[in-house]
């Protein structure tokens, strides 16, 4: 099995419960290659992943607030169109991104007058559903220096410290191991 900090290479189809397909990564022709913790995948999908041996298929669904949150009204909101650069000719119904304090933030956009653009900031799936057929296709095992420099449990701030954290959380399991 697979742990945080390893990178894997898996196929990932994800789908709507209607059949629409978001993800597909047999149609673009070769597995993802995911380092587990980094974000790349929902935390969730990246739990199964460490949970399977090369070979194995899974299919797991998530509600959505298990995935991509429930759909959030106070996200849709109202700019002055003077703040954004050619507000007239923005793509209604398209996206956009919004370079804000806290980084690059994507938007939907709802309307556009001359006064105001309406844009939504839930993530384009959120309120659904959604199922994932996951195939692990291989673990990249790391070479003993790779190890040595990140090993468990190391206080070095690396980016495997934290995503052992996050793993923990997500499955319910305090330090050490124990199921909380």
């Amino acid at each position: 099995m697979a742990e945080i900090g390893e990178t894997v290479l898996a196929h990932c189809v994800g789908t709507l419960d209607d059949g629409t397909v978001f993800q597909d990564s047999r149609r673009a022709g070769e597995p993802l290659r995911v380092k587990l913790g980094s974000g790349t995948l929902l935390p969730r999908v990246e739990a199964v992943l460490c949970d399977m041996l090369p070979g194995e298929h899974r299919t797991v669904r998530f509600t959505p607030d298990q995935a991509f949150g429930t759909y959030d009204a106070e996200l849709v909101q109202g700019v002055s169109a003077q703040l954004i650069a050619n507000s007239e000719g923005l793509p209604r119904g398209g996206y956009i991104e919004l370079k804000t304090k806290v980084g690059m933030l994507r938007a939907k956009v709802v309307s556009v007058d001359s006064d105001q653009v309406v844009l939504d900031f839930n993530h384009e799936l959120a309120g659904c559903a959604v199922t994932f057929d996951i195939d692990l296709v291989s673990v990249v095992r790391e070479s003993a220096i790779q190890r040595e420099l990140h090993p468990a449990g190391c206080a070095c701030g690396c980016d495997k410290l934290k995503a052992q954290l996050m793993r923990s959380k997500v499955l319910g399991y305090a330090p050490g191991g124990k199921r909380v």
